[in-house]
């Protein structure tokens, strides 16, 4: 009987010793995989919520200070991405205002706002219509803010209703869009 016993005891033994082994071996696995994809696993993660992108349409973008609309855009369709902070614009037209009334209206082909810096550039065949008629042709404005410059460049195009058509490279208008010059080479000329 010690022999049967001694036999089914080393058979016991060695199953227990088997299913320890089979054991070990699967934590350490689950241990050591954990340990491969951590970074993996962190890298899609991170680009996941760090690179967002948005395709959007009917976009009405606002700006206000102390309750009062600065200005306003609409653009038919547009793409947004979080790695730039910038929001890529389509057939946008808007309004800046001054006393709670539109005092110009702007449309383009294209356009930029970037979220972050609130400026707003406008591409390809722009024009910006102030409240008097006055009009503005170009191919590029890019408006930075209120308190600054704001810069047409490219095959600019003033008139002045009755007055006079300018034509120049580059104008520069005040923010408040109250004033505007023209820089370098320019022709002018006057209505009678």
């Amino acid at each position: 009987m010690a022999l049967k016993d001694l036999v089914k005891n080393k058979k016991n033994l060695a199953y227990i010793v088997l299913f320890a082994i089979v054991l070990i071996a699967c934590v350490w696995s689950f241990i050591y995989a954990g340990m491969i994809t951590k970074n993996f696993k962190e890298k899609i993660i991170d680009q996941t919520y760090k690179n967002k992108e948005a395709n959007i349409e009917n976009l009405l973008v606002t700006e206000t200070k102390d309750g009062k609309k600065l200005w306003e855009l609409y653009s038919e369709s547009g793409r947004y991405s979080d790695d730039d902070s910038v929001v890529l614009l389509e057939d946008v037209i808007g309004n800046f205002y001054e006393e709670q009334a539109v005092k110009a209206s702007f449309k383009a082909d294209r356009g930029t706002y970037h979220t972050t810096k609130k400026e707003i550039i406008l591409d390809s065949n722009v024009v910006l219509v102030y409240k008097d008629g006055t009009n503005i042709m170009t191919d590029r404005i890019v408006y930075l803010g209120r308190d600054k410059d704001i810069v047409a460049s490219g095959n600019v195009r003033i008139e002045k209703p009755k007055e006079a058509i300018i034509y120049g490279s580059k104008a520069v208008l005040k923010g408040d869009l109250s004033d505007f010059h023209i820089e370098g080479r320019t022709q002018t000329k006057f209505y009678m």
